[in-house]
């Protein structure tokens, strides 16, 4: 998995609730996440978010929500919000961490905004989230999402955007080499070439990377933007978006198409060179710990080697940023504290908000 494909997760996710080929393939062949043992129960000595494990869901749990679709670890792009019977429960109060959280207090002469890095996987064992994430979101009287994928009907009339019209089809559109190596791991992957013919490019990168994260364990409808989104609705509390589902899709959309092909080559590559375990595995670590510096690390890493990435960052995270701190601004001029939940890879870095915000004089404290 590479830096574009954590930064198209949400994107990606809820372009599968509207390929019903696709997600059908995801579910029926991809491997599932292991189920809860010891080793997702809450262990002090090993990095995780501060919470002991939460209660088990109640086997009478509503399933009547939003529909869910699965969506990539790290940075941004969500999905639509699962059914209140995926959704982790609310469970013991969480502990003080000893560690840092992913999580940074921004203060204005007026106002306080949180800015916290999600991921979009996760386990049972992340919840309750750590103690001053807790706070922070309990004190805030509005959450903050990049796109609200709960909000059902800012993803209608996407198909254009992420299937090709009949006959033309993804073998049509990209190197038969290109094409080749993405059967190869179609067969290992056990998924039907057929589920995937349809699909766009970046479409097909995110969706390898779907059943990735599913194979390795990590449950796609466990992810923090779901547990948040739900907590507001729990709370009463009001939300509000930086961006849009559909203008993430129209962003995705509309790269040219050599750096669509980047894209997915790009996603094949990471399969090929069996980077994927230690690439996931390095993220949830640092965003476990609140290390951004090891986030960082884990991203150069996984760029190394990979197609036109300077470009991709550019379209896909960098050039995003300023109209999400004219956002950030506006709310730090205001008197209403927000809880500002999006994608960890938007938060670090010498172009990352932190610091475009502590460049514009605001005091800026990770907790």
């Amino acid at each position: 998995m590479n830096l574009q494909r954590l930064a198209a997760s949400l994107t990606i996710a809820l372009t599968l609730s509207h390929s019903p080929a696709a997600l059908a393939a995801a579910d029926a062949n991809a491997p599932s996440p292991a189920p809860a043992s010891a080793s997702d129960a809450y262990d002090p000595t090993q990095p995780v978010s501060g919470a002991p494990k939460p209660e088990p869901l109640k086997p009478d749990a509503p399933k009547s929500a939003a529909p869910a679709a699965p969506a990539a670890a790290g940075t941004d792009i969500q999905l639509p919000a699962p059914s209140a019977s995926l959704l982790p429960r609310i469970g013991p109060v969480p502990v003080p961490s000893k560690t840092k959280s992913f999580i940074w207090e921004v203060k204005s002469p007026t106002n306080t905004v949180w800015l916290f890095g999600t991921i979009h996987v996760g386990k049972r064992a992340f919840y309750p989230l750590s103690e001053a994430v807790e706070t922070a979101f309990d004190n805030s009287a509005k959450l903050v999402v990049e796109a609200d994928v709960s909000d059902s009907a800012s993803s209608n009339d996407v198909n254009s955007l992420i299937s090709y019209f009949p006959p033309d089809t993804l073998d049509k559109n990209i190197p038969k080499s290109l094409y080749d190596r993405l059967v190869i791991q179609l067969v290992r992957l056990k998924i039907p070439e057929a589920a995937v013919k349809p699909m766009k490019p970046f479409v097909v990168g995110g969706f390898l990377s779907v059943v990735e994260f599913s194979r390795l364990g990590y449950d796609m409808n466990l992810g923090v933007d779901a547990y948040l989104l739900s907590r507001a609705k729990e709370a009463g509390k009001p939300v509000e978006e930086l961006e849009s589902v559909r203008s993430q899709l129209e962003m995705l959309a509309g790269m040219p198409a050599n750096l669509q092909e980047a894209f997915l080559d790009n996603a094949i590559a990471a399969l090929e060179l069996n980077r994927s375990a230690d690439q996931v595995t390095g993220m949830v670590n640092a965003w476990q710990t609140g290390d951004a510096k090891l986030m960082a690390e884990v991203i150069d890493e996984v760029n190394r080697d990979m197609k036109l990435t300077a470009q991709l960052d550019e379209i896909m995270l960098h050039g995003r940023h300023d109209a999400m701190l004219q956002k950030i601004e506006g709310y730090l001029a205001g008197k209403e504290p927000r809880f500002i939940a999006l994608g960890s890879l938007h938060l670090i870095g010498p172009r990352g908000l932190i610091q475009a915000l502590r460049s514009k004089g605001f005091e800026v404290t990770q907790k």
